[in-house]
């Protein structure tokens, strides 16, 4: 059963640990907030099932025959990365500074699980995609590779349609672009129509800082804010419509302009791209659309050497660990916007 990452039944060892470092990702990741996790197995580490279609519904006469007509799947990749690292705190440096072990560690593993959390929501959207080699060299796969996936399980690149037209002739529903072979800045039109493209609803909306900022102005333009609404904790959310908005650090406003309707994601390099034009996704978020997967566990924490003294330095250490990723369940249960800039 699916449940939010602060919900986790964690036990055992370093439970409250655990609990805490769970608390401190979320608050620093707006998707880890909103993300249901779901806990793999053994035999389901890498195989996620993809819905392409419901199957059709048919209207029965009296004693007509019963056809099958099931639900189409297939396999999509969706493996878990093991994010974490190692932490530790020399014991002549927390005797100099005069806080104590256990106040020097705490602010390590927290400024680790505020780092898990960054990576993360990188990883969520860019896994596998780019020129990067942190990037492209992970094992989790990322929302533009899923999404480019739903046209078949190789492909590699975004090939959508005109927003101001219709997806007929799409070679991929879920892929929106705001011009041809050019970029064009956002319209709340664009938005809307990006909202459309899945079902059952858009949920959520996540983008750039800058790209809410625009949204921003062209609601103000409009005569309007964005709503406020309220998260599961009494906070206030940022709403477009019935989509909550979600900001995510991790996007930038690099990308290069669509050719045509296809967007390159294979050769586009995180880290030096030269583009101006920011992705928009809409999403389904839900076990049976766009949703965390996780290994046994969730956060792990395991102590160095024991928790007694290393054995090549002088100091106490803990290996802080997460076997994360992320799936897409459902084909219509995420859009992306490419070609769009706030300027």
């Amino acid at each position: 059963m699916a449940t939010i990452l602060t919900e986790y039944k964690y036990g055992g060892h370093d439970a409250e640990l655990r609990l805490d470092i769970a608390q401190v990702m979320e608050n620093q990741s707006p998707l880890l907030k909103e993300f249901p996790f779901d806990e793999l197995t053994s035999n389901d580490v890498s195989r996620q099932k993809m819905f392409l279609d419901d199957g059709d519904i048919t209207e029965h006469a009296v004693n007509a025959t019963w056809n099958i007509t099931n639900p189409h799947w297939e396999y999509r990749d969706a493996p878990l990365a093991t994010l974490g690292d190692d932490v530790t705190v020399d014991m002549r440096g927390a005797l100099a500074s005069g806080h104590s072990l256990q106040k020097l560690m705490g602010d390590n593993v927290e400024a680790k699980s505020e780092q898990i959390s960054r990576t993360f929501d990188k990883l969520a959207v860019y896994a596998g995609t780019t020129a990067n080699a942190n990037l492209s060299g992970s094992d989790m796969i990322g929302l533009l590779i899923h999404i480019a996936r739903v046209e078949s399980s190789t492909t590699a690149d975004l090939d959508g349609w005109l927003y101001t037209g219709t997806d007929a002739a799409a070679h991929n529903t879920q892929v929106l672009t705001a011009a041809a072979s050019a970029s064009a800045t956002l319209t709340l039109r664009m938005i809307r129509r990006l909202q459309s493209a899945v079902r059952p609803y858009c949920s959520h909306l996540m983008m750039s800082a800058l790209m809410r900022d625009k949204m921003q102005e062209l609601a103000q333009a409009a005569g309007n804010n964005l709503l406020v609404g309220t998260g599961k904790l009494g906070e206030p959310v940022e709403m477009y419509g019935r989509s909550r908005i979600i900001v995510n650090d991790g996007i930038k406003d690099n990308m290069p302009d669509p050719s045509s309707s296809v967007t390159t994601i294979s050769t586009y390099n995180y880290d030096t791209g030269a583009g101006d034009t920011s992705p928009i996704f809409a999403l389904y978020i839900s076990p049976r659309g766009f949703c965390g997967i996780n290994g046994y566990g969730m956060i792990q924490v395991e102590n160095l050497a024991g928790g007694g003294p290393m054995e090549s330095l002088d100091a106490r250490g803990k290996r802080i660990k997460a076997y994360l990723g992320a799936a897409l369940r459902h084909r219509k249960a995420a859009a992306v916007l490419c070609g769009a800039t706030y300027t």
